[in-house]
């Protein structure tokens, strides 16, 4: 006889270092659902902002930095509308103060990433949409408002979910070892980016291309990405918005055959797990699947909350992003290399 054989438990999987990419993906597919049946004006930035209150390390917000956070943002809109309907007629002085107030908006330490995110895009749209005709800034500074609030309460509601635990502290580790930037650093950094940024905003408001609006806001999410900050890991943020892309692509397709809301909230945790594996790891690139998932988010909810003739501009709205993309990290080489340049040869 073999006699009584026994099973022994050899492994088994920790689920909870996975809380935050559960959080993560799953967060963010059910923001999608949400914004989805509501259909409020721009619902589709709602959850590509939400992606910054739920990234790596990212720390629940309290009820008072909530509210100071959309204080802040009502009051930056609040300016913006009012500077870009008065002096949209003086072009001389609206541009100045306008590089005047990107500038501050990366320099200044007050603003914490996720509100910089949110102001660079309002700062980028609401100016340059005040020079059309139809006067429908205004709207898109309230849509904008909706849309912040709707991320910052949702994405909220997945720390009470799934609260916060000792696999996020592995992630706020990491950013606190980061060195510090000093005053002139910072001030360097900004006016690097305005510098890479003022050639864009130059072409968008002399030509009015308010029809590329999406490259323009997503100029503005890619200015914020720490990744830029070392230019070497640039191939791969192209690589990872182009994937991106083409998977947003793929799963319209799919939803070309399959119609169903269902299925592309199942198609968005896929992906979402696809990227978010990566995001929540130790590898040096991880930032950049981040981004590589908000161009996935992006690119999809533009087109499903268009009409029927979306499906066909699919590869523009592709094109446009990798040309926003390939131009932010190709300057931003172009502009480490001759400052190193300059700085060995003095």
């Amino acid at each position: 006889m073999l006699g009584k054989s026994s099973i022994t438990k050899i492994n088994s999987y920790n689920w909870a270092v996975s809380i935050p990419v559960l959080r993560y993906v799953v967060g963010i597919s059910c923001i999608l659902l949400v914004t989805a049946l509501m259909g409020y004006p721009l619902a589709y930035l709602t959850t590509v902002l939400a992606l910054s209150y739920l990234a790596p390390g990212t720390k629940p917000l309290s009820f008072k930095q909530g509210a100071g956070f959309m204080v802040m943002l009502i009051i930056i809109n609040t300016i913006t509308l009012i500077i870009s309907s008065v002096l949209k007629e003086y072009p001389l002085v609206f541009m100045p103060i306008l590089c005047l107030g990107i500038l501050w908006i990366y320099y200044t330490k007050k603003l914490p990433l996720v509100l910089k995110v949110f102001s660079i895009i309002s700062v980028f749209v609401i100016p340059l949409l005040s020079l059309e005709p139809t006067g429908i800034s205004a709207l898109v500074a309230i849509a904008l408002i909706i849309n912040a609030f709707m991320s910052l309460v949702l994405s909220q509601l997945f720390f009470v979910i799934l609260p916060w635990s000792e696999a996020d502290e592995a992630f706020v580790k990491e950013k606190q070892q980061a060195p510090k930037q000093t005053e002139q650093q910072r001030f360097k950094y900004a006016l690097n980016i305005l510098i890479i940024l003022l050639p864009v905003l130059l072409l968008f408001f002399l030509l009015k291309l308010s029809g590329g609006l999406l490259i323009l806001i997503f100029i503005g999410i890619l200015s914020t990405s720490p990744a830029l900050a070392n230019a070497k890991v640039g191939k791969f943020m192209i690589v990872a918005n182009i994937l991106g892309g083409l998977f947003a692509i793929i799963a319209y397709k799919l939803l070309v055959f399959v119609p169903m809301l269902p299925f592309m909230i199942l198609l968005t945790l896929l992906v979402g797990f696809l990227f978010g594996s990566k995001l929540f790891s130790k590898a040096k690139i991880a930032p950049i699947f981040g981004t590589g998932f908000s161009t996935f988010l992006l690119i999809l909810g533009t087109v499903t909350s268009s009409d029927d003739a979306a499906g066909s501009t699919l590869w523009t709205r592709l094109i446009q992003i990798s040309i926003a993309v390939i131009y932010v990290v190709s300057a931003f080489t172009i502009l480490n290399y001759f400052q190193k340049k300059k700085s060995t040869t003095t």
